[in-house]
């Protein structure tokens, strides 16, 4: 018999190319752990590295997407300075990976989404979030910091001002309110959650792979315009060398879909 103890923190399951990762802590809301996150990255590694995997949705069991720290485990006082070090950079290293990667990701966020888990859910390329969903960074309320690059991504995506009000002032924030500012693609009824990210997923799947990673990998920079304007005809020229690109000029001739093989 499987105990919470230990049964997988992270579940992973595949729906044609896209690749399922479900946080698996259910009995502590998803509260991120050093285990959780190493296995969160090593799956976010394995699915950007299977050319077969085209999405990537992350999303939580049980009643909430993840609740940030295991702030009980913290508070048992048995972690060492090198132990806090080591759970901090876990904790950059999988915002970092979801970011970085060449595969988009989409958040399914329902319940709440705090700390840790608004991390995450901000690195995603895409937030697909239910309406009564519950989001927050309540770090400075706790004396504690946030962590993510969310300093950096959260005003790029809502303005500084308001970022100012959520990091400082540590306000949460529902699903409606996060699309009325524009950090999600969309808030949804909370039965329909999983199916919307699905839906954006298969879309997502169906772009050309080497497009959209190279479109990813464009947004996230924060080159001046004179760099990016350097930069996108050696991306366009690129592409122009690959077979997605002749497939996609051909299918859009035919007026028919194209298939994209990533080569």
């Amino acid at each position: 018999m499987t105990t919470a103890t230990d049964a997988p923190t992270v579940l992973v399951s595949r729906r044609g190319q896209v690749t399922v990762l479900t946080l698996n802590r259910p009995e502590r809301l998803n509260a991120v752990s050093e285990q959780l996150y190493r296995t969160l990255i090593d799956a976010l590694a394995t699915a950007d590295a299977d050319p077969q995997v085209r999405c990537v949705i992350l999303t939580g069991a049980g009643r909430a997407f993840c609740v940030g720290a295991d702030l009980k485990a913290h508070a048992a006082g048995t972690r060492t300075r090198a132990d806090r070090e080591h759970y901090a950079q876990l904790g950059q290293q999988a915002c970092r990976q979801i970011q970085h990667m060449s595969t988009p990701v989409v958040a399914a966020v329902h319940g709440y989404a705090l700390g840790a888990g608004a991390e995450m859910a901000v690195s995603a390329d895409f937030l697909v979030i239910a309406d009564d969903a519950g989001m927050g960074f309540p770090e400075v309320s706790i004396g504690t910091f946030v962590g993510g690059g969310v300093t950096h991504r959260l005003p790029r995506l809502i303005g500084l001002r308001r970022a100012t009000d959520l990091l400082i002032l540590g306000e949460r924030f529902t699903g409606a309110q996060a699309y009325e500012w524009g950090l999600a693609h969309a808030v949804v009824a909370p039965d329909a959650l999983l199916d919307s990210a699905a839906a954006l997923a298969d879309s997502l799947a169906a772009k050309a792979p080497l497009a959209l990673a190279r479109m990813k990998a464009a947004l996230r920079r924060d080159d001046p315009l004179d760099v990016a304007l350097d930069a996108e005809p050696r991306d366009l020229l690129a592409l122009m060398d690959s077979e997605d690109w002749a497939e996609g000029v051909m299918a859009f001739a035919e007026r028919r879909q194209p298939v994209f093989r990533g080569q």
